[in-house]
């Protein structure tokens, strides 16, 4: 079966090679004048005797050169160099393969006296900033990903997610084409930095050309400018690595030509590297109110769940193998076809402690503590089909998306020093279609229809062995096994038209469509005695539940657009029937009519700076999840049901966001404030004890208050060399929790700042400084009016030292600490040390490099979380000290 599937990948990795099926060859050499000095920025080029371009370089600072083309061995083939101030040379490609040393003459008609500079690292155009690549380019640069890191302005998380100036990425276009939609992870750290040319920032990116003028589009994209040899030749690229206990291997197969793009690879590894985070979705929209696809949300689960802030490297003991392929076909009339296709084998394992504090409004504390030792394995296949057309006079695009992963978790749990096993399956299928059209039909109108249609399923099971919380369950008696089923199905159908027209500098829309919701939720707790025979636990812990949601909705809007500001004011009015029932006699139904209004401003107040102003109010209602009334044992030490009526949450935000960017100055900053409400008909009531949770959500008349302050800056000092980042997160939040029949008012305060900086101490070697502080408290009003004070701290600082000692040779020592602090407790600290030593030999197509990760050995991890009324500490192990040595090549 493994090898099956192993098979399968090879084969989809490979399956567009045949477009490349012609025989690679490689030519190198240098250029020198007339005096042996090398000359950089020679334009290079390779071509047939018809004068048909299959290649192309640039020389570097050393003169050096290399080009990959593709030949079939039966023509006559031409190089030539050209550079200002320089007599062309052409020549024949010799048949032997030997390095060449060529040398050009000064021209005679060259007017010494004229010296051509470009020192722009940064331009702009309109809504699009350009980043020059060889401006920011550092010769340890493998990837673009290495280089955007680095870039001023932008930044980029943990996962790979891009943001800019505040602004999450949504896209990542190469040449300006979309292959991957928002799992950009796949272009950036695949794409080698020397095919690019310029990384360009799209603000306002509105990619249909029929919508054009229509509306006032806040997406931030990203496009790959690709150079002219990336263009025309497949870029094979692998590495493979082995060391104590680790291996990795990737291959990758680029094609960037103008009527097909495909990004294939095949890549395993069990040293820590997430194979998941390639294919994270970073797609969204800050003004998008469109429906999308939906997900079923898991029921069950065998702990609570806890994500470790620390780099996965550290910790992640995985056995991971994924595949995919990208590829996009334009054809005749503006079509372009495209398939995204993926498969991820995975299994993990988690060894972990978790002590927890509960600290309640009667000055009673609730403590437990939770070992797991557990083994995940998934078999996630997905495959995505898109047909479209995008002209400026029509917009098609069909999306149709098959999703199927597959779960399984075991392991063995103690609580308390009570040890237990767990199994928990779970199977999933998504099959749905996304189709927008959007038509010209006279001038400055247009009509526009969107479709969504989806089914999914989701089963679940948890079994634990033997049978825990009998004295809810088995009337105080020991009994051999607990199981928990849920089975969730879903049907979702929306369809809505719209018609957009453009009358001097105002746009009108008026849309109106209609969406049907059907949900069905079933489940049962079965138990297992000394007779092995399965039987339920009783009616209350058993679902059977339907729920329908109809809604008619329209949304008129206008929008007021000039040079410098647009005023959109939209509304949704909807009328919404909900009908629910179950075997438990639970039977409703009701209906609502809602107005939602959205108001946006924005204002460019010069070339560099935008205001922007929002307000909006959603009211949306509960789903199947939040209204099932039959008890679901949801993990080992956790009872859910719903004793509330439909939950209704009304949402109201407002949000101001002023935004620079001076690429002349290489300046960026932003501010964002935010505050938000939300009121809501029902609050979730938790009875605690060292054994059980049960949550039950009742009725409550429920307010929620957020505020939000964030900041970022990006300069580079151009007087040291130097470049530096900062951003800084302020938040408030009051609300009500409800525990052991105590509702208490609470406050939670959370900052953060992190700054960065980065200098050239010269042109070998580099210097680049990060760190991170973060506190907490959280506040808890009792009923007796005093108060819980709950506090903590953070820091993370990590350096790193690049030297590169030659041409060939250059190595990069980094240093990251992490600490944790809680009032009367001692510091939770960790200390890692990486190095790598990097060997590029002559005349080869790639490079070695030596890997060694937490060189200090750390063997334990703590991590101290703190909400509201909780505080528990995690501990997990850690990767011992691991060294690797990997192999960089092209094919």
């Amino acid at each position: 079966m493994i090898l099956g599937r192993i098979l399968s990948l090879i084969v989809l990795l490979f399956s567009t090679l045949a477009l490349s099926a012609q025989q690679k060859a490689y030519i190198n050499g240098v250029v020198k004048d007339s005096i042996g000095s090398p000359v950089e920025g020679v334009s290079i080029s390779i071509s047939t005797f018809s004068g048909i371009g299959i290649g192309f370089a640039r020389t570097n600072e050393k003169g050096g050169f290399d080009i990959t083309y593709e030949n079939d061995g039966d023509r006559k083939l031409f190089i030539k160099f050209n550079a200002l101030g320089y007599k062309p040379q052409t020549l024949p490609i010799p048949e032997a393969a030997a390095a060449l040393t060529i040398t050009l003459r000064r021209s005679a008609t060259a007017l010494q006296e004229v010296v051509v500079r470009s020192n722009n690292k940064i331009t702009v155009s309109k809504d699009t900033l350009k980043y020059n690549v060889k401006a920011f380019k550092d010769q340890n640069d493998r990837v673009i990903a290495d280089l955007i890191a680095r870039l001023p302005g932008l930044q980029v998380d943990e996962k790979g997610g891009i943001s800019y100036n505040g602004k999450r990425i949504s896209n990542v276009y190469i040449d300006g084409d979309n292959l991957l939609d928002g799992n950009y992870r796949l272009a950036t750290g695949k794409v080698p930095v020397n095919s690019v040319e310029q990384v360009q920032v799209i603000e306002h990116d509105q990619p249909i050309k029929a919508l054009s003028g229509y509306i006032t589009a806040d997406d931030v994209s990203l496009n790959l400018k690709l150079t002219d040899s990336a263009r025309i030749t497949t870029i094979n690229n692998g590495s493979a690595g082995i060391g104590n206990k680790v291996y990795t291997g990737e291959l990758t197969n680029l094609i960037f030509q103008k009527k097909i793009k495909t990004i294939n690879s095949l890549k395993g590894n069990n040293n820590g590297e997430n194979l998941q985070d390639d294919n994270e979705n970073f797609q969204s929209s800050f003004n998008s109110n469109e429906v999308s696809l939906k997900s079923a949300l898991p029921y069950l689960s065998m702990a609570t769940e806890v994500l470790p802030t620390v780099d996965e490297r550290y910790y992640l003991m995985n056995h991971d193998l994924s595949g995919n392929v990208n590829a996009l076909l334009k054809t005749g009339r503006d079509w372009s076809w495209r398939i995204n296709a993926a498969s991820i084998q995975l299994k993990r394992n988690f060894n972990y402690r978790n002590s927890v504090n509960y600290f309640l409004a009667n000055s009673d504390t609730i403590r437990y503590e939770e070992l797991q030792d557990q083994t995940e394995k998934l078999d996630h296949w997905k495959v995505q089909l898109q047909a479209e057309k995008n002209t400026s006079s029509v917009y098609l695009r069909s999306v149709t998306k098959l999703d199927l992963p597959k779960w399984s978790r075991i392991g063995r749990t103690a609580q308390n020093a009570v040890s237990f096993d767990q199994q928990q399956p779970n199977n999933y299928l998504s099959l749905g279609n996304e189709t927008a059209l959007v038509k010209a039909v006279a001038k400055d109108q247009v009509l526009q229809y969107n479709s969504i249609v989806q089914y999914y399923k989701n089963s679940e099971q948890l079994s634990i062995s033997p049978g825990v919380q009998q004295n809810f369950l088995n009337d105080s008696i020991p009994y051999l096994l607990a199981q928990q089923g849920v089975r969730s199905t879903n049907i979702f159908i929306d369809q809505h038209a719209s018609y957009k027209i453009k009358v001097g500098r105002w746009v009108g829309s008026v849309s109106s469509g209609a969406s049907v919701d059907h949900d069905r939720l079933s489940s049962a707790l079965l138990k297992m005695d000394s007779t092995r025979i399965f039987k339920p636990v009783g009616y209350r812990f058993a679902n059977d539940l339907n729920f329908d949601q109809l809604v008619f909705y329209a949304k008129p809007s206008a929008t007021y657009l000039t040079d410098k500001n647009s005023i959109l004011v939209e509304a949704r009015p909807a009328y919404t029937v909900i009908k629910y029932n179950d075997a438990n006699a639970l039977n409703a139904k009701s209906s609502y009519f809602l107005f939602n209004p959205l108001i946006e401003f924005r204002q460019h107040l010069n070339n560099y700076s935008e205001l922007e102003l929002r307000y909006k109010h959603e009211t949306v209602f509960g789903q199947i999840n939040d209204i099932y009334t039959g008890t679901i044992l949801v993990n080992y030490r956790q009872l859910n049901y719903n004793a509330a009526p439909l939950p209704q949450k009304g949402m109201s935000s407002y949000s101001a966001r002023y935004s620079y960017r001076n690429p002349l100055h290489i300046l960026f900053y932003n501010i964002y404030f935010g505050y938000d409400r939300t009121a809501q008909n029902f609050i979730s009531s938790y009875v605690i004890t060292n054994g059980l949770t049960r949550s039950t959500a009742i009725p409550f008349d429920n307010k929620t208050d957020n505020y939000t302050l964030n900041t970022g800056f990006s300069k580079y000092l151009f007087f040291i060399g130097s470049q530096l980042s900062a951003q800084t997160s302020l938040s408030l939040q009051k609300g009500n929790a409800f525990y052991n029949d105590q509702i208490t008012p609470y406050k939670n305060y959370r900052f953060n700042a992190a700054l960065s900086a980065q200098k050239k101490l010269s042109k070998k070697m580099t210097l680049r400084l990060s760190g991170e502080f973060g506190t907490g408290t959280n506040l808890q009003r009792t009923f007796s009016d005093t108060v819980i004070r709950n506090s903590n701290s953070r820091q993370k600082f990590k350096a790193a030292y690049s030297h590169q000692l030659t041409a060939n040779l250059s190595y990069t020592i980094s240093y990251h600490h992490m600490a944790y602090r809680q009032s009367q407790r001692a510091v939770i600290k960790n200390d890692f040390l990486e190095i790598g030593l990097r060997f590029l030999p002559n005349k080869w197509r790639g490079y070695f490099e030596l890997q060694g990760l937490n060189l200090l050995n750390e063997r334990t991890y703590q991590q101290i979380i703190s909400t509201t009324n909780q505080l528990s500490v995690f501990e997990m192990p850690l990767r011992p000290r691991t060294l690797m040595i990997k192999y960089f090549f092209s094919f």
